[in-house]
């Protein structure tokens, strides 16, 4: 049971405690519906214990049933009830990990591009001693004018990460959505931050795909000026406040 714990706790990003908890709700919460009576779970060591109402009066007594005298139906219900609970709890963590991305620059490559003009850009991401592959979406609409259909699997840029947001596919099934932009007037400001390591950089205005304007406190490398340029296919125009 332990095992089975960590394993929980591995996959929905919980520690083994609350594992442990979201287990014995979801365990309780299925055998209350499918008994039409209060049913309590607990899991103690490598034992499951159930306990069950005694009577239909929702009496507060409550009474112990071995769990092998369960039904394969009933536990059937539990597993599935368990799964889909777990499934959730798994994409509601996964969304509050990645919502940290949303506001920052990252470089991905171009997966797939769809008959809408669509790009599904895969990136990775470092989580402790794990890298991982994420995938976003960088819609027609936030694709630089000069730089739609022109794009080319296996190619590889750098996008600003607009929004991550939760979509609920169905009832019990949920999916972690995030919009990539090449049209935000921050994407030249912290690409000009990352190659400059200046913190003192802001773009004040953007047309996407013609020209970026820049105001900076300290004078900036022509050469990350120039880079960024190419990256974005626009003009950079750089002015220094003193």
């Amino acid at each position: 049971m332990e095992s089975l714990f960590k394993e929980l706790a591995g996959e929905c990003r919980l520690p083994a405690g609350e594992a442990r908890e979201l287990l014995e709700r979801s365990l309780s919460a299925a055998l209350s519906e499918s008994c039409d009576k209060r049913s309590v779970v607990l899991i103690t060591g490598n034992e499951i214990v159930v306990y069950r109402e005694t009577g239909w009066d929702n009496s507060p007594e409550l009474e112990w049933v071995p769990f092998g005298r369960l039904s394969r139906k009933l536990l059937r219900r539990c597993r599935y009830r368990v799964g889909t609970e777990l499934r959730k709890r798994t994409a509601l963590v996964e969304h509050d990990y990645l919502k940290t991305l949303q506001g920052t620059l990252i470089r991905g490559t171009i997966e797939r591009i769809w008959e809408d003009g669509s790009l599904i850009i895969l990136f990775s991401l470092d989580e402790l001693f794990i890298r991982r592959e994420i995938r976003g979406t960088c819609p027609l609409s936030l694709q630089s004018p000069t730089e739609r259909g022109r794009y080319r699997r296996g190619e590889a840029r750098y996008f600003f990460v607009a929004k991550v947001r939760l979509i609920r596919l169905a009832e019990w099934l949920f999916r972690t959505d995030i919009r990539l932009s090449r049209t935000s007037r921050f994407l030249p400001e912290l690409l000009l931050k990352m190659k400059c390591e200046c913190a003192d950089i802001r773009c004040i205005r953007r047309i996407a795909g013609r020209i970026s304007f820049i105001v900076s406190k300290e004078r900036l490398p022509r050469e990350a000026i120039r880079e960024v340029s190419a990256e974005l296919g626009e003009r950079v125009k750089v002015t220094w406040e003193s």
